[in-house]
């Protein structure tokens, strides 16, 4: 123990040892100055003549110090120095001995009484007072020595000394006694002190833990109907159960559907099996897949209730004490209706694409329903130059009609594979052209482009392949043509063109060329905010560069 700590609770003691005989000894010397007062009356009426009365009422010099002792255990202010005041009173009492043996012959008659007298003050003394052991030795000694000093200073010793070693022999017996049961009593105080502060530590204690316990259970029970306030304002159907499947909490929705469907009102504490008779196997083993991994547990389920049919999203989660799952907490949203919405999307959906695809289909159709016209006329006009514009015409609606045919049979009905698009139209251009010792070499890389993108991309390439075959190859000439697709970053790619035949005029440039085509690929470029680059060099390159934008709206797929 700390010595601070010891000093303190020692000074505590004797405080408390102090205080607690107050009552004690108010009661014992209000008693022995009734019991002087009483005696004194007596002596006075029966005795008035008897030689000890002299001694009897100079021992009444005493009386002013008890009446001073009691007082000062009534006054408040006193109270705190009642210690340093009981020391001062019973040194006065060491003095009052002295005076009245210093003032007494012990050849006086009655010179007894003064022995006795003696002998009541220091049994008195040690009886009344706790103080301080060593104080309580010392005042004592005091008195003691105050006897031993009187009865030599008044003559006493001199006169008879084997009396006055006995009494002094008795006094000093009083005093060992005195001594000892004050020594006895401060011990078994201090022991009954220390146990007390001790029950007194651990009862606080107590009533702390009990103050703590319950607050929690208020805190508990606070919080338990805040999350059952919480769960009630879920529209969902919530419940809880344990590791026995008994159910421990229901939400409001989840009664009332329960009432509504004259299922078990009081579910709490039992077992989900007696409340739903008919529950799935799976949803069993749900749960306790949930108890064992601690995951939370995400699927829909279908079933059927007296007046309607219930497509629920089903939550299964979790609930730690202690890193253990101790609960599971389910958690049913119905999502009929949502359901019903997206069997409608899917519905429109398919209709929709159902129509776009008939009119991809007819468009298709359409366009080739002009080729034919245009092929009728092309067979009944001898006209060189109006053939030749009316084949560029329907090369060019071919290539407007692979777009429509590639939408048509594609999976995705708003992208369309370059790649394969532009081999079947320079398959298209070539068999046109069949006469023409000319082979295609492509090299492309896969990318699926908007009809916005793939029709300018189309018709580029259509008018440079056709110009290739119509003027880069002389008759009988064999040639060369490349097309190659490339992603140069990002959604930037470069298309190239690019053939072995005589090449372009010297200083050709598309800005000057009066030619419909070029115009066609001037103008179309610009719509794709493209680039070209046209390399005159062992035959001529167009070199072209788009970008193809990522299409934000959602993709339509098959089904």
């Amino acid at each position: 123990m700390n010595p601070n700590s010891n000093k303190e609770i020692k000074k505590e003691f004797y405080e408390h040892f102090l205080r607690s005989s107050i009552p004690s000894l108010r009661f014992g010397l209000f008693f022995t100055i009734l019991l002087f007062i009483v005696f004194a009356v007596v002596t006075k009426t029966l005795f008035n003549s008897a030689p000890g009365q002299l001694f009897f009422f100079r021992f009444g010099m005493v009386l002013p110090l008890l009446l001073l002792t009691i007082l000062v255990t009534y006054v408040k202010f006193f109270l705190k120095h009642l210690n340093t005041l009981f020391i001062i009173i019973n040194l006065m009492m060491g003095v009052v001995i002295f005076l009245v043996g210093f003032t007494s012959n012990f050849s006086q008659p009655g010179y007894e009484l003064y022995f006795a007298w003696v002998m009541l003050v220091i049994i008195g003394f040690f009886a009344f007072f706790r103080l301080r052991f060593h104080e309580l030795i010392l005042i004592g000694a005091f008195q003691l020595l105050s006897f031993a000093v009187t009865s030599i200073w008044n003559g006493s010793y001199s006169t008879d000394p084997l009396q006055v070693v006995n009494h002094l022999f008795f006094i000093l017996s009083v005093f060992s006694i005195g001594t000892l049961m004050s020594y006895i009593l401060q011990k078994i105080n201090w022991r009954s002190f220390i146990h007390q502060k001790a029950l007194a530590s651990n009862y606080k204690r107590l009533l702390e833990e009990s103050k703590e316990r319950e607050t929690a259970e208020l805190g508990l029970r606070n919080a338990k109907l805040q999350l059952q306030d919480i769960l009630n304002a879920i529209p969902d159907w919530i419940y809880a159960v344990d590791e026995n499947k008994r159910f421990v909490i229901l939400n409001s929705a989840l009664d009332a559907e329960h009432k509504r469907q004259g299922f078990v009102e009081d579910c709490i504490g039992k077992k989900i099996t007696r409340v739903y008779p008919l529950i799935s196997k799976k949803t069993l083993e749900d749960i306790d897949l949930v108890f064992r991994t601690g995951q939370i547990l995400i699927n829909e389920q279908s079933f059927e209730l007296i007046d309607k049919n219930i497509y629920a999203e089903i939550r299964k989660v979790p609930v730690f004490k202690d890193h253990k799952v101790v609960q599971v907490l389910t958690i049913l949203r119905d999502r009929s209706r949502q359901q019903e919405i997206n069997e409608l999307k899917i519905k429109n959906s398919q209709q929709k694409e159902v129509m776009l695809r008939e009119i991809h289909h007819r468009v298709k159709n359409n366009l080739a329903i002009v080729i034919s016209l245009l092929s009728l006329q092309l067979k009944n006009n001898d006209n060189p130059e109006l053939r030749r514009i009316i084949l560029d015409i329907e090369m060019r609606i071919r290539s407007m009609a692979l777009i429509h045919e590639h939408l048509y049979r594609s999976e995705n009905l708003d992208r369309i594979p370059l790649a394969a698009y532009l081999r079947s139209l320079s398959s298209i251009i070539s068999q046109t052209f069949s006469g023409k010792n000319i082979q295609i070499q492509s090299n492309l890389d896969e990318t699926d482009v908007s009809i916005e993108t793939a029709l300018p991309i189309g018709l580029i390439t259509n008018e440079i392949l056709t110009n290739a075959y119509k003027y880069a190859f002389p008759e009988n000439t064999q040639g060369l043509i490349e097309i190659i697709l490339k992603r140069a970053s990002g959604d930037n790619y470069i298309l190239t063109i690019r053939d072995n035949g005589i090449g372009l005029p010297s200083g050709f440039k598309i800005d000057n060329s009066k030619s419909l085509g070029m115009f066609i690929v001037k103008l179309l470029i610009e719509q794709l905010n493209g680039k070209i680059e046209i390399v005159i060099r062992e035959g001529s390159a167009f070199i072209i560069q788009f970008c193809n934008p990522v299409v934000n709206k959602p993709n339509i797929n098959i089904i």
